[in-house]
């Protein structure tokens, strides 16, 4: 049986939730920036980042339908971002891969993101950054698959 989370950890969890939207916007606009047009294209280029994945296996990280998943990747694809490649195991399975091209436009993204991060944090002094790295630290560490293994 779990534990009821105390009133600090709950107040914790929604100062957490009260900044995605914040990082949203930021990545939103990286998009745009990157000429991917939308935060969902970025989403799916970045869940390929790794290597090819299963459409489906792609889909359910984006959270998105298979059909919608296969018309982003049929967009992408035409735009000569991702290729779709047949799974050796199984021909049926389709696997979705980057292209060179589709690479360079993530790492845009990516470059473009963490420029305005980096330009927002730019007031903060080099206490307050410290303390926000490490806090960081403690947020990617609480959520890494071996802390929810753990539970």
């Amino acid at each position: 049986m779990s534990r009821s989370p105390t009133g600090e950890e709950l107040s914790l969890a929604e100062t957490l939730l009260r900044t995605f939207p914040l990082f949203r916007a930021v990545m939103v606009r990286a998009a745009q920036s990157a000429e991917l047009g939308s935060l969902e294209r970025a989403r799916l280029l970045h869940g390929l980042r790794d290597g090819p994945c299963r459409a489906g296996v792609l889909a359910q990280a984006a959270k998105i339908s298979p059909s919608t998943l296969s018309e982003v990747v049929e967009a992408l694809e035409s735009e000569g971002l991702v290729r779709r490649e047949a799974e050796s195991a199984d021909r049926r399975a389709v696997r979705v891969a980057l292209t060179p091209e589709g690479r360079r436009q993530l790492q845009r993204f990516e470059h473009a993101a963490a420029v305005a991060i980096a330009e927002r944090l730019a007031t903060l002094s080099a206490a307050e950054k410290q303390r926000l790295r490490a806090a960081f630290a403690d947020v990617h560490t609480a959520f890494s698959p071996e802390a929810a293994d753990a539970r």
